[in-house]
This record gives structure tokens, C-alpha cells and sequence, in this order.
């Protein structure tokens, strides 16, 4: 038998008593002693007859119920007719021209014109071409004439001689002049008539015949214009070249030699008072068609009426 553990379980039993019967024996030790019925009723007397403590609270209107009283402030405007109200939603739109949605009750933006014409795109040509030549009476190269065409004039150069003055071209001087004799990829015989021209205002020596004008397939030339404005015009050669006009951004994306046209992007600003940047479609532009020939009627003269006989 253990003791001494014996003895240590009795004498916390002891304390616990103990605590118990002082906590029992003394109100308010562990709570607030409850006060007896007379006590209640002097406290609750003392608390009716003082006065209360503290600030008093401020006095408030009340809302008035009254017709035509304003207790609801109306929604502030907004210049983009972004009026919100507590019950009501905005009905809403596309706009195209910003492709957002905005409210219905404000005006939609019209998209502006492309702004820009394509005149033509294709591999530069040169202007001169050799039409024919002839050689003079004394059968002599040093003699030989030549007759250049402009193909876009359509106007001709006669009688012009290797090394010698053009007076109506004086930056035109002809070098030189060869026949040369081959077969094409089909084994057919040809026969060019090659003339050399050194070109001052053009910058270069070229070499042009009398078969077809002298295309530089090297490099493209794309030429616009303005539907607004006759006097403005540029040439771009290649994708991706930009160029700015009446504050719109234009930007080659593409270029199509055989069916004539060439694709742009553009970016702009709509409204001036928001410089939001806005980005058009891309828009492919071709090569307008030359105009019909005119056609050439028989004008009619109207018969004159024949004089009715005066009675005898």
C-alpha cells in the first residue's frame, strides 16, 4: 500500500472542501453579491431621479413626405452620357467606329473616309523606248537616226544621232546602238535593236530596245494620291513603310504586283477631345481602270420640215 500517495489524495480533497465552503460563506469573493429586495429599490429610486449623463444627441430633420420636395438628388451628367441612376440601367450600343459599347442616347461616331487613292503599283519603267532607226544616204553608222518614243506621253524624239544634242530632251545623249541576234526559251530566233541612252535627269545609263519599255524589277513603286487634295501625291516602294497624312498613320501591309493593289492599316484619332488611337480595318486599294475610250457618235442633223404650198 502507498502511503505516502494516500496521504497527498486526502489532503487535496481537504483544500477543495476547503475553497468551497470559504467561497460559499463569502458573497461578492468570486460574483457581485445580489442585493436584497430592499436594496433593489434604493438603487432603483437613486437611478429614476437622477438626471441622465452624457452629451445629448444632436436633433436631425426628418424627410420630408410633402409633394415636390427634392429630398432625391438627380444623377450628375457625364459627357459621355454615362448617367447612372439608382433604379435604372443605360441601354447600351455598338459603336463600329471605336467598337466599344456605349450609351444609346449618345451620338455614334462617324468613321471618317480612307483619305487615300492608289494611282499605281508595279516595277518603274523607264519613259524612253527606241521606236525604230534609219540610216541616212551615205549608209553610214556614224549617220544613223533614231526615233525614241515616251511611253507615257506617247510623244516621239526624231531624228536624233549617237553623241549629238537633243534639243527637245538636251538631258538625253545616245551612246551607243547594237543588233542583237538570239533564240528565246522556245528555240525561236529574235532579232533586238539595243540603244544605249545616258540619262542625266534620271541618274543612270540604260539600255532600252524597240520590243517593250525597260522595266527595274528590282524595285516597286507605289504611287497615291488624295481624293481631297489634287496637289498631294507619294511613292513608297516596299511593306511596311509608313507614312502620316491629316493626322492619320498609314502603313503598307501588302502588296499584290498582278492583280494591281496593295493593302494598308491605318490608326487616327476620332475625337479630338479623347486621343484614343483607333485602328481602322485593313483596306486593300487597287488600281482604278483607265477610263473607256470616248465613243464617237454620228451627229444628226434634223431634217427641215418641207414649206407647205400656198394656195392658188
Amino acid at each position: 500500500m502507498n502511503t505516502r500517495k494516500d496521504f497527498l489524495l486526502i489532503f487535496l480533497g481537504a483544500a477543495l472542501f476547503a475553497g468551497g465552503l470559504a467561497v460559499y460563506l463569502t458573497p461578492g469573493l468570486l460574483a457581485p453579491a445580489v442585493p436584497d429586495e430592499e436594496a433593489r429599490a434604493s438603487q432603483l429610486t437613486q437611478l429614476r431621479e437622477s438626471p441622465p449623463a452624457g452629451a445629448a444627441y444632436p436633433a436631425t430633420p426628418r424627410a420630408s413626405l410633402e409633394d415636390n420636395v427634392k429630398d432625391w438628388l438627380n444623377p450628375e451628367e457625364d459627357e459621355d452620357n454615362w448617367d447612372y441612376d439608382l433604379f435604372t440601367t443605360i441601354d447600351v450600343v455598338w459603336d463600329p467606329a471605336i467598337k466599344e459599347y456605349v450609351p444609346r442616347s449618345r451620338k455614334i461616331e462617324e468613321m471618317p473616309p480612307f483619305g487615300i487613292t492608289l494611282v499605281s503599283v508595279g516595277h518603274p519603267v523607264y519613259p524612253y523606248m527606241l521606236s525604230h532607226s534609219t540610216l541616212g544616204p551615205s549608209r553610214k553608222e556614224e549617220d544613223r537616226k533614231f526615233s525614241i518614243k515616251n511611253v507615257k506621253t506617247k510623244q516621239y524624239l526624231d531624228d536624233c544621232k549617237l553623241n549629238k544634242p537633243i534639243p527637245e530632251a538636251p538631258f538625253l545623249t545616245l551612246k551607243a546602238y547594237k543588233v542583237v541576234k538570239g533564240k528565246d526559251a522556245d528555240g525561236i530566233p529574235f532579232v533586238r535593236n539595243v540603244l544605249t541612252i545616258d540619262d542625266r535627269q534620271f541618274g543612270q545609263v540604260v539600255e532600252v530596245d524597240d520590243e517593250k519599255p525597260l522595266e527595274f524589277k528590282g524595285r516597286i513603286d507605289i504611287i497615291l494620291a488624295s481624293p481631297s487634295d489634287p496637289s498631294w501625291s507619294l511613292t513608297l516602294h516596299a511593306v511596311g513603310e509608313r507614312f502620316v497624312y491629316n493626322g492619320a498613320t498609314y502603313v503598307v501591309k501588302g502588296i499584290d504586283l498582278p492583280n494591281k493593289s496593295v493593302s494598308f492599316d491605318k490608326t487616327f484619332v476620332l475625337n479630338p477631345k479623347k486621343p484614343k488611337k483607333l485602328a481602322s480595318d485593313p483596306q486593300t486599294l487597287v488600281v482604278p481602270p483607265p477610263p473607256p475610250p470616248a465613243s464617237k457618235t454620228k451627229s444628226s442633223s434634223p431634217v427641215a420640215p418641207k414649206p407647205i404650198p400656198s394656195p392658188k
